[in-house]
């Protein structure tokens, strides 16, 4: 119904999807005092009152001009009168049709005509001419705390931020994601799926979504994202260990005389030669099907057909089954089956010549063995540094180093410097040495000696006073050095020598790193919990035990003394015990 009703019978709804300050009002009002109210409000009544919503601007141009005493209170202005069950729908319809709509202000409207109206994400759609993916995602960010959807409006959380507090439906937990790690995306992702396993990694794909859920396993799907997450890391842990045995008792029934079978490559992986299976002939009854396939796909191809694709797929099949290993191989031979970067399993075969002596890396305490080689990484760029300001010390290494290989007959892989020369590679997260005084010593060597030229280097170094040659000596040695126990590694000479070296250099990791929150973040849950039933103590450990991961991870951080480093990083050996006054062995801390 088209009327005209007092200015002042006029309120600005609730129910207007735009909520945030539109700009411009002052002009308006100048267009409206010069030529006219020349578009109708849309207007509901509820309560005695008249509620505009549509034409919110137009509104408050007119109560500019009130303010400014152009029109008075009783000035007529034409609306159009609507149920209030419209009001909502037809507010949408008005700001879709014009531009720089905030997306909080569709958010907003969506999630009403969802709630109240009882739409459907489907029904939306179709009705508004957008695509269901589009509409479910907007209801996505509509789940988000009412606080965090009033900084969105105001534009103090971005877009991509919004989107990545969706993944948690726990308003707590959305508020506390973004007090923590503010506009970025990808820290509060990480901090809201700090417990769960993206779908796209490998152990899934070696599980499969199927298994997954067969299992009871639910999945949390990131509509912004190209990936999911699984909620339960415990269970597909479960389901890999099982499937790894089951590969494993398989191997060793068919006698195998090493099996070994790991979620990752162990680092010497390509260092083990190759064993390769042996060629059969075939039998009769092969022969006989391989010559009919044979005829079929020369017939096919005699007339130019192109479909000969699945006979080739069929005698390739007979033809493989050609090669296998023998009893004599798997009796001399040894196996490895582990998890490829893509999900799929990968086997390695090589024959077992002499076996040497390593300790195993045992995954018995809280940290696992990819844990473990963060650690003792951490631990050998510290000693590197170390090293690098004592060039005596590095005079030593290298003298240590190259008599061991020259007269000792030792291979340079054995030893804690490396020379021959190499380049030590970490593979540390940044984020994990965050507020340390760790840095990459290849970078700063190459800054600090970026003056050597390529061309004339043996007479610019020949120039060189005694002081700089023998920095550059010390950060060259340093730069070496590795002690890292590697993912499935093991514990041998190296790490031994590279404590001798540590030893000598009065390393304290203290001084160069100590564990932060990311630390800690990454850790499991059993494992925050053994570390600190060891520190704090069994009852510690209970009375933490029902708590979030994440929460967890922070309170044992906050709980540790100051100093505190995990195991592995206080040296790349263990200590051997050692007996006291009394004659009894005890552990030396």
């Amino acid at each position: 119904m088209t009327t005209t009703l007092k200015l002042s019978q006029l309120r600005l709804s609730p129910l207007n999807v735009r909520k945030v300050e539109p700009t411009g009002i002052e002009a308006l009002a100048d267009d409206i005092h010069a030529h006219g109210l020349i578009q109708n409000l849309g207007v509901y009544e509820d309560a005695g009152k008249f509620w505009v919503f549509a034409g919110g601007r137009r509104f408050r141009a007119l109560d500019l001009l009130k303010k400014r005493k152009v029109v008075t209170a009783a000035f007529p202005v034409p609306v159009i009168i609507k149920d209030k069950a419209e009001a909502i729908e037809l507010s949408l319809v008005e700001n879709t049709q014009r531009e720089n709509m905030h997306p909080a202000d569709a958010v907003t409207a969506f999630a009403q005509l969802r709630d109240e109206g009882g739409m459907s994400a489907e029904d939306i759609a179709a009705r508004f001419g957008y695509s269901t993916g589009h509409v479910a995602k907007l209801l996505r960010l509509g789940s988000l705390a009412p606080a965090l959807l009033e900084a969105f409006a105001t534009d103090t959380i971005g877009m991509e931020a919004a989107q990545a507090l969706t993944m948690s439906e726990d308003h707590a937990a959305q508020i506390e994601a973004f007090e923590r790690c503010g506009n970025s995306p990808a820290a509060i992702r990480r901090i809201l799926t700090i417990e769960k396993v993206r779908t796209d990694a490998s152990a899934f794909c070696f599980v499969g979504l199927d298994a997954y859920e067969a299992a009871g396993g639910t999945i949390t799907r990131d509509l912004f994202g190209e990936t999911g997450y699984a909620d339960d890391p415990v269970l597909l842990d479960e389901l890999v260990a099982a499937k790894l045995d089951g590969i494993r008792a398989g191997f060793e029934a068919e006698g195998w005389k090493i099996v070994e079978v790991a979620a990752e490559a162990p680092h010497d992986i390509y260092s083990r030669g190759y064993l390769r299976p042996e060629t059969r002939e075939a039998s009769d009854e092969e022969a006989a099907q391989l010559a009919a396939l044979d005829a079929q796909i020369e017939a096919l191809e005699t007339e130019g057909s192109e479909d000969a694709a699945a006979l080739f797929e069929r005698r390739d099949a007979i033809t493989e089954g050609f090669e296998a290993f023998t009893d004599a191989q798997k009796a001399n031979g040894g196996v490895c089956a582990y998890i490829g970067y893509k999900g799929d399993l990968v086997l390695r075969h090589w024959t077992v010549a002499v076996e040497r002596p390593t300790a195993k890396v045992e995954e018995t305490g809280p940290y696992a063995a990819s844990m473990i080689e963060r650690l003792t990484a951490i631990r050998t760029m510290a000693l590197q540094q170390e090293v690098a300001s004592q060039p005596a010390l590095a005079i030593d290494i290298l003298l240590d180093s190259m008599t061991a290989q020259l007269l000792h007959g030792l291979h340079s892989y054995d030893l804690a410097a490396d020379i021959h020369p190499t380049v030590t590679r970490h593979t540390v997260e940044q984020d994990v040495l965050d507020g340390s005084r760790l840095a990459d010593l290849p970078a700063l060597l190459v800054d600090r000696f970026a003056d050597i030229p390529a061309d004339g280097r043996f007479e610019t170094i020949r120039a060189m006073d005694e002081a700089d040659k023998m920095q550059l000596l010390a950060a060259l040695v340093a730069t070496s050095i590795n002690g890292t126990i590697f993912n499935h590694g093991g514990i041998g000479a190296r790490q031994a020598t590279a404590d001798k070296y540590a030893d000598a250099a009065g390393l304290d990791l203290r001084q160069h790193w100590t564990p932060g929150q990311t630390f800690f973040d990454r850790l499991k849950k059993a494992s925050l919990l053994a570390i600190l039933a060891d520190e704090c103590g069994e009852d510690a450990a209970a009375n933490c035990a029902k708590m979030k991961k994440g929460d967890l991870a922070v309170a044992v951080n906050e709980r540790l003394p100051v100093g505190w480093l995990p195991e592995p990083a206080r040296r790349f050996t263990p200590l051997r015990e050692q007996p006291t006054d009394e004659g009894e062995m005890s552990e030396v801390a």
